[in-house]
């Protein structure tokens, strides 16, 4: 009877401390994601070797052009020259008795082979689109993926039971980093060789004849929707080079970006779960410091099951007293069962070193029997 007239003492004295404390929690977080996506890397750099092939071997088509000139300045008569002039006998100066024409001018034909064709432009086009796409994800994602989470927190408390004043301070610092060097590395290559790799061959792009060509030429850029024509339809190297232009005309970035700094004062259930905590971290110590003094070490027990119990009824309005026991007897179960492996642990430990010490006495046994003979 004592004791539970003890127990009920305790509870007030539990809930007078409660009542009269006076706490804060400080939480402050910085936390930054970077999640970068080099898929756009991956595309680019298996489809360049076919714009390279492209380059290599480029298409070209024949310009003719047509100019009535002087007899002595024509380079060569061809049969077009002399069905021209036929046509236009006005350029006949004088037909001999023999039959020979003497025009006074004729018909030169000068053929120029030429790049400006349609699928030249577009990929002429592609690369500078392709220069421009790489030049903007390289400022996008600017190094490797990376996660920095830095959470501070510090709980201060006080509170007065009988004439006794109680305080308590905790800081914590966590900070996490998770630096993600291998984001972007691809075999043995790192993300920089990489992206270094991909700026060599757009730059050797830009010096190949067909480039440089167009470039002279000034000719205007190949737009939106790209021309089926038989050789970009057919020809493997253009068909991958279009792929490529639809794969940066339709990008859309998947990086992962996350950011959240705050600096707040808690006022919820984490605070009030550090209140109960200091209220138990209070009884334990109070009562290994009273046991000296023959406090009954199952009323410690008691009182910091009470005030599990009243934590978890106050967090689980439906919780049941069947439900509860279920409860503590799973977990009595769990740790029996953790003590058990740690007990069967021990004495396989035992028993190796047993085995280990009793193999080395037969051994230095032998030693000294082999001695002696």
């Amino acid at each position: 009877m004592d004791n539970e007239e003890d127990f009920e003492e305790e509870k007030d004295k539990n809930e007078i401390f409660l009542n009269n404390l006076n706490s804060t929690l400080y939480i402050k977080r910085d936390y930054d994601m970077k999640d970068f996506d080099y898929e756009w890397l991956d595309i680019i750099e298996d489809t360049l070797p076919y714009i390279d092939n492209i380059l290599r071997n480029p298409k070209r088509f024949i310009i003719n052009e047509e100019e009535i000139v002087k007899v002595e300045l024509a380079r060569r008569v061809t049969v077009e020259s002399v069905i021209h002039l036929t046509q236009h006998t006005n350029l006949i100066q004088k037909i001999e008795d023999n039959g020979d024409v003497k025009p006074s001018k004729i018909l030169n034909i000068n053929r120029e082979e030429s790049l400006d064709t349609y699928e030249n432009r577009f990929i002429f086009t592609l690369i500078n689109n392709l220069r421009t796409f790489y030049e903007n994800r390289l400022e996008a994602t600017s190094g490797n993926s990376y996660c920095v989470d830095k959470n501070m927190m510090k709980y201060e408390a006080n509170t007065k039971i009988d004439n006794e004043n109680i305080k308590v301070s905790i800081d914590i610092n966590d900070v996490s980093r998770n630096m993600k060097e291998s984001s972007g590395s691809k075999g043995s290559m790192s993300l920089g060789d990489r992206l270094k790799k991909v700026k060599v061959q757009l730059d050797g792009f830009v010096g190949s004849e067909l480039y440089q060509t167009l470039s002279r030429l000034h000719v205007s850029p190949v737009r939106s929707p790209i021309r089926k024509t038989n050789v970009i339809l057919k020809n493997p190297n253009f068909k991958k080079a279009e792929e490529l232009w639809n794969y940066i005309q339709s990008f859309v970035s998947k990086d992962k970006k996350e950011k959240d700094k705050r600096n707040f004062f808690d006022k919820g259930l984490l605070k009030t779960e550090y209140d109960q905590a200091f209220l138990l971290t209070f009884i334990a110590n109070k009562n290994l410091i009273s046991t000296v003094t023959g406090t009954s070490e199952t009323n410690m027990i008691n009182q910091m099951m009470v005030r599990l119990i009243d934590n978890l009824l106050d967090t689980d309005e439906e919780l049941t007293e069947d439900k509860l026991k279920v409860m503590f007897e799973k977990q009595a179960d769990i740790i029996k069962e953790k003590n058990k492996k740690k007990a069967r642990s021990v004495s396989r430990i035992l028993d190796d070193r047993l085995d280990r010490e009793i193999n080395s006495i037969k051994e230095m046994l032998e030693l000294l029997g082999n001695g002696v003979d």
